[in-house]
Parts: C-alpha cells; structure tokens; sequence
C-alpha cells in the first residue's frame, strides 16, 4: 500500500524570481566579456534548467538536451523551440521571465538554426553543445551553476526533505518475499505522489548488495536485508541518498562494515567546507578507509562528487582540480561490500548542511576528529 505523503501547496510550482534570473545573466555575461563572446548558447537540460530558475524543457526523461534553446547576448535572452513546445515553455517553463520567443515549423529540420542565425554570428557564439557551429565549451558553463543561490537553496532543502520521506515511506513498506521491481515500483510511485521525477532506482536484495555496486533492480525476491537507492530531480535540481533495511539481527560483520562505511562518510563530509580543494577532501576519504581497515574498497567504486544540476556535476578523485564552492551541493556515497553510505549536503559558510537528512531514523554516532557525527543506521523491522 503507498504511502500517503503529498507536496505542501506552497512549495509547488514557485515562479522565479527576476533577482535570481538577473543574477544568473550576470554571471552569464561576466563569461562572455572574459571570453570575448558576442553570447551563449544552452542547449543542456541542466543549464537550461539552471538559467530558467528551475524549468524543465525536456520531453523523454533520457535525453539530457533540452527540446529548446536559450541564447543569451549582451542585452537579451532569446527562446527557440518548435510551435509544439512554445506554448508550454512560455506559460509554464519560463514563465515570469523576460525572454524573446522564436519558434520554428516541428516539420523543418533546419528552422531552429535558421532562427539562431538570424538573431548571431555562430562564430562568436559559446555553446554547451557545439550545435550550429558553435564554440562548444560545456566546461566553462557547468561551474557557472555550482554555487547555489538563496532561491535555488530554498528549493534544494525542500526537494532533500521530500525526497529523504520517498525513500524512508518505501522503505517501511518492504517486506520479505517482495522483489526488487517491487520495492522499485513503491519507490517510483512515492516519488510521483511528491512531484519527485525519480532519475536513478537502484534496488539489491541479500548477496546482491554484495556482489554489485550498481544494483539495476531484477525480480530477485528479498529474504532479509535491501538496499534503497534513489536520485530524485525537481525542477532540474537532483539529490540523491541510500538507505538499508535488515528483517533480522544485524550480523556482527555486516554492523562492523556499515560503522566503517559511516565513518568514510563523516570524512568526506566534514571535509566539505568552502575554499577546500576536492582532492584534499578525497584524500581524507582514502584515508578514513585506510584507518577503518578497509583500505581497497575506493579503487572498487567511485565515491561521488559534486551535485546540483546533474546527478553529479564531476567525481571526487586524487586528481580532482575543483575547488568546494560555497552552497554547492555534494552527495558523496562511499561504499564496503554489503553497504553503504549517502545523502546530499549543501557546503555552506556555517559547515555542511544535509539537505537529505533523516526522520524518524535509526541513527549511528561516528566520533571523527574529536567530535560526534550522526549518520543513518540500518533499519531493523
């Protein structure tokens, strides 16, 4: 039975704001002067969402390219899309903000850059896609979009809130004998009842949490222990998290590993501060491994990154050049056969924040560094 959880009315659907928006062309605009550009083109879904200050302009949930095109010169921001996604754009996607529409025949597949070639010269034109030759450089425009704004923050907490209850009511719900497609399907239809589009489901059961990293879900049937895991997009923004449940007293090996795998987590976290170098903060990661006796388990997944606008906007590693940017989100998900550790933080001035965080969860205590970290156990029922 599904859980009953709906979206509070005030957090549905809120417009922009034009400071956000005025904000973001700043930034924008600040690339182009750098770069000598007459203007940028986004073609993305995670930049088109980030600029429209949260609206979603794709149709298949597999595709990451937007079905329209923003372009932003120096003194406007123009729209194109074909007739049959305009008047959705306009009344819903980018509603309240002051952009100059173009729309092309869905029938003629040159009309979208035969509009963009009337409005710029593609030869001073920066783009993330490289379309109508363009100058493709999605790594100048990604970082644009990795330091949170206040408004983008606001909608960050409430996607982490209602996405942590998607993941916990599914989880109260899972029974022994129910398959992985099963708890998937709970999972999937908590998410829709939240206005969550749930972009990552991985699902394990028993030995498969052991045997997989990246569990797709199969119709392997649960006998004591499941692994939940889910990333949750709204209004472009994505979080992600991971949770355990056990129908039966925790074995000793598994209780030591899931401590260990917590106390990873508490490293990498803490080390989420501001003006911190990624690599750095891998490194204590690395080194919490090391310290807990598990030290090979990193080379056997990645460990997560920095979050926001795409699952993960890059991936933390030795070599990682990025600096943590303040309010920029960050889901790290260490992991030690059989378990593992993850939710979404902001970094912010006053420390990390979870934007994720339990309720109503069995919680571990991890000292780390002289102080007490708390992070989700594994549910018993």
């Amino acid at each position: 039975m599904l859980p009953s959880l709906t979206t509070p009315k005030n957090l549905r659907n809120p417009n922009p704001t034009q400071s956000e928006f005025a904000a973001k062309l700043e930034r924008v605009r600040a690339l182009l002067e750098e770069q000598g550009a007459d203007g940028l083109l986004i073609g993305k879904q995670p930049s088109f969402s980030w600029l429209s200050c949260g609206g979603e302009a794709h149709v298949p949930l597999t595709s990451d390219v937007a079905v329209a095109r923003l372009l932003v010169t120096k003194d406007e921001v123009h729209a194109i899309a074909s007739k049959i996604e305009m008047p959705r754009l306009l009344d819903e996607t980018l509603k309240g903000l002051k952009v100059t529409p173009h729309e092309h025949d869905w029938h003629d597949p040159n009309g979208a850059r035969d509009l963009f070639r009337k409005i710029a010269n593609p030869k001073k034109i920066l783009s993330d896609t490289g379309e109508w030759t363009t100058k493709a450089k999605p790594e100048w425009i990604a970082p644009l979009r990795w330091s949170f704004l206040p408004e983008e923050v606001k909608r960050y907490r409430d996607l982490g809130r209602d996405a942590e209850a998607a993941v916990n009511a599914t989880c109260q719900t899972i029974e022994p004998g129910m398959s992985e497609f099963e708890i998937a399907g709970h999972l999937c239809a908590t998410c829709w009842l939240l206005e969550l589009t749930p972009v990552v489901v991985l699902i394990a059961v028993d030995e498969r949490i052991r045997k997989y990293r990246h569990p797709l879900p199969t119709d392997k049937k649960l006998k004591d222990t499941a692994m939940v895991v889910l990333s949750a997009r709204r209004k472009g923004q994505i979080v992600a998290l991971t949770r355990l449940v056990r129908f039966d007293k925790v074995p000793p090996a598994l209780r030591k590993r899931h401590r260990a795998v917590c106390a990873v987590d508490v490293a990498f976290q803490q080390g989420t501060q501001p003006d911190a170098k990624v690599k750095d903060v891998f490194k204590r990661g690395v080194k919490e491994y090391e310290d807990q006796g598990f030290g090979d388990e990193w080379h056997l997944h990645h460990q997560g990154g920095a979050s926001g606008y795409m699952g993960r906007e890059y991936l933390g590693s030795p070599k990682a050049k990025q600096i943590v940017q303040e309010n920029q989100p960050f889901a790290w998900n260490p992991s030690i056969a059989g378990t593992k550790s993850e939710d979404t933080i902001l970094a912010t001035e006053k420390g990390i924040e979870t934007v994720t965080a339990s309720k109503n969860w069995p919680m571990l205590s991890v000292d780390w560094e002289g102080g007490k970290f708390k992070r989700p156990d594994i549910l018993v029922l």
